[in-house]
């Protein structure tokens, strides 16, 4: 009996040991089973995050090709660069992308349609590979452009705006509508509330109102932020009790928002600027009568005098410096375009712009040019195009008085300054580039195209 019992006990240890055992097993195989899924929804998790961000750099692929034909002056779209097709659709692969431990990432195709048209699209198509396991995943961005004017706002940053002087405002008219100006001129009876204030920062700070009164609105990159001290206030209407006096205020009427994104390139030198007829440098009064002309620098103090007659352009190779009662005068009828590749001081008188127009008065800062600096006893009419410069603008002499629109890398404005926006700036024959009006992120679902 006892040796049957002690049979039964080892037979129960050696069936309660396989149990047991296979149990084990099927929870190892489980969980090698989970951890092998889990790797492999990983990986599938983040080829899809990868692939929309190579379908991104296709999208940015076409972006660059439309600017460089259409803003540089390239032959774009070329079989040389990459493209085949024709009658305004064209297309360009880019095989066996590499990590930067020489990995394949994945591959993109970038196809732009509706070249030349006014709204032409670009898609980026990327697919990545989900190795070890898994078959290809495949997104797709698709973005509608169109053309960006030079002067979509009337001052526009790169980077921070910074309105900390007193009694500062920015307001709008068009020199093109009688009913918007007098003769051409800002009206204070006639101004509109159009002067939209734009950085493509997306820092915190991007644009600082301070006590400023903006009458039209406030923009940021995505994630940029704008400050308001306790006399500012924003919107688009010059009646008091209905304009926002806070940050909270602007973005709940949308007058302050954050989605601004527009392409600034920088300024370039018209073709054979190079050889332009050279004047050396200017230090004394000078008449200058229409041409292209090269110029040293340009340094007037004292009583000196700049006259422009007829259409004149200047290369200024160095610096401009403008100070104590000396000045820039356009006449009547004369149109200047300067296009500098140094600093540039603009005080005393300034620049007296008898033509009233701010289109005949168009300053270019080349990337080269990173500092400038309009203040004095004039009234300042005209354009300042200068991405890369640190741009700012001191009050005084006729109020601070200033009309026309300011793009560059940065903008402060100090003292008392005013500025009107021409609206009539923001046309076709001031195009500059071109923004994303749509953006679409795609998935493949059955061999279409899809929103995601």
């Amino acid at each position: 009996m006892n040796k049957r019992k002690g049979k039964n006990s080892e037979g129960s240890a050696i069936l309660a040991a396989t149990v047991t055992s296979a149990i084990l097993s099927i929870a190892v195989v489980g969980y090698l089973t989970y951890i092998h899924n889990e790797n492999i929804l990983n990986y599938r998790s983040h080829a899809w995050t990868q692939a929309l961000h190579l379908a991104e750099g296709g999208v940015e692929q076409g972006f660059a090709e439309y600017h460089y034909q259409y803003f540089l002056g390239g032959d774009g779209f070329t079989s040389g660069r990459g493209w085949s097709g024709g009658g305004g659709t064209y297309a360009k692969s880019i095989t066996n992308l590499t990590s930067s431990t020489s990995a394949i990432v994945g591959d993109v195709t970038v196809t732009v349609s509706g070249v030349g048209t006014p709204n032409p699209q670009i898609m980026g198509v990327a697919t990545v590979p989900t190795v070890p396991d898994g078959s290809t995943i495949a997104r797709a961005v698709r973005v509608t452009i169109s053309s960006s004017s030079k002067f979509p706002v009337a001052l526009m940053s790169k980077n921070q705006i910074d309105l900390n002087g007193n009694n500062i405002y920015v307001d709008s008219f068009d020199s093109a509508d009688p009913n918007k100006s007098t003769g051409g001129a800002y009206d204070v009876a006639k101004r509109q509330a159009k002067g939209d204030v734009a950085s493509n920062d997306t820092v915190i700070d991007s644009v600082s109102i301070g006590n400023a009164e903006i009458y039209g609105q406030v923009y940021t990159g995505p994630g940029g932020t704008v400050t308001m001290g306790p006399s500012g206030s924003v919107g688009p209407t010059f009646v008091a009790g209905d304009r926002a006096t806070d940050v909270t205020g602007g973005e709940a009427n949308g007058w302050i928002r954050h989605d601004f994104n527009v392409d600034v390139p920088d300024a370039t030198l018209p073709a054979g600027a190079g050889s332009w007829t050279s004047l050396g440098s200017i230090n004394n009064s000078t008449t200058i009568n229409g041409g292209d002309w090269r110029v040293n620098n340009i340094g007037l103090s004292s009583t000196k005098t700049l006259t422009v007659e007829g259409n004149v352009r200047l290369y200024v190779t160095g610096d401009t410096s403008v100070a104590g009662n000396a000045s820039i005068v356009i006449t009547p009828g004369a149109h200047l375009e300067v296009y500098a590749a140094g600093a540039m001081a603009i005080a005393g008188n300034g620049i007296v712009n008898n033509t009233g127009l701010s289109e005949n008065n168009q300053f270019f800062g080349l990337p080269s040019s990173t500092s400038w600096s309009i203040s004095g006893n004039g009234q300042w009419i005209g354009t300042v195009y200068a991405p890369q410069a640190a741009f700012k603008m001191n009050g005084g002499g006729s109020a601070g008085d200033m009309s026309g629109a300011v793009v560059a890398g940065s903008i402060t404005l100090d003292g008392h300054v005013t500025f009107h926006y021409d609206e009539s700036l923001d046309d076709a024959n001031n195009s500059a580039g071109y923004l994303v009006t749509s953006w679409q992120s795609l998935r493949n679902q059955g061999g279409t195209w899809v929103a995601d």
